[in-house]
């Protein structure tokens, strides 16, 4: 975790229950800038069968971390119906 000093928790919904988690989770990790680290990906049950993915990313508190590049690289990934910044957090 080197140098980060900053975790942005981004929850990613999916576009349907039907859609195979570990095949988007696989998917988000490839699209994640290379500069961002990730410290774990956790799973939430929302409702009906749905699940959002929660990507605990790692960054750092200077210029060039913009965590709308993260968002815009989940958003852009199939069966993704939306990514947003629950918190961000110093560590």
């Amino acid at each position: 975790m080197s140098d980060y000093n900053m975790v942005a928790v981004v929850k990613v919904m999916p576009t349907d229950p039907e859609v195979n988690l570990d095949e988007l989770e696989a998917k988000l990790k490839e699209v994640l800038p290379e500069k961002f680290g990730l410290a774990k990906v956790e799973r939430e049950p929302i409702a009906f069968g749905l699940v959002a993915l929660k990507f605990y990313v790692l960054a750092k508190d200077e210029e060039g971390y913009d965590l709308d590049q993260v968002l815009e690289a989940f958003r852009n990934v199939e069966n993704v119906e939306s990514a947003e910044v629950e918190t961000v957090s110093r560590i």
